[in-house]
């Protein structure tokens, strides 16, 4: 039976991943997405082992990727990047796009999300792969004090500062 996008676009399963396959842009959203696929499946493995109430993805711009309420009824609002590539791992925080007339609108509010969770996988190879830090400890922009700063370094232990986790349960537990 085809997949409803092989019906959709007239096309098959093969010559829809070759089109992504080609295209450069494509694959980085793609990878976006499939960063955002192993996120849930952390969040549907840790809600079934008993250490999340719930949790909750948005598909919708200008909003946070998924909402979690942890077991103390703690709501957490969570941003899913992927690392730059590169030699050293970095995340880059800001928008694909501004809006007419506020260049500052490309970077996000230090309010706008509470965890960025970073999949590593492009640099690893494992798209399971997380990093997560909490966005009070994250540098501000330097020209904007409400924005966060858009590149960020992720050094490869967790005692640093800003600290880096390795697994979610520990940058909820920072969290709360």
């Amino acid at each position: 039976m085809p997949h409803a996008l092989e019906l959709k676009y007239g096309l098959t399963a093969q010559e829809l991943l070759d089109a992504i396959d080609r295209r450069f842009r494509l694959k980085v959203a793609l990878e976006g997405a499939v960063a955002e696929v192993h996120f849930e499946r952390k969040l549907r493995i840790a809600s079934r082992e008993g250490w999340l109430t719930s949790f909750e993805d948005h598909d919708v711009d200008g909003m946070h990727d998924f909402t979690v309420v942890t077991l103390e009824g703690v709501t957490i609002r969570v941003e899913v990047k992927t690392v730059r590539n590169g030699v050293k791992p970095k995340v880059e925080l800001q928008k694909t796009r501004a809006a007419k007339g506020d260049p500052s609108s490309r970077y996000y509010d230090r309010g706008h999300f509470d965890v960025v969770a970073v999949c590593v996988g492009r640099l690893t190879g494992d798209w399971s792969q997380f990093r997560y830090a909490l966005v009070s400890g994250l540098p501000s922009h330097r020209n904007h004090p409400n924005k966060l700063g858009v590149m960020h370094s992720i050094p490869e232990g967790e005692e640093t500062e800003p600290r880096w986790f390795s697994r979610f349960q520990d940058v909820i537990d920072a969290y709360s």
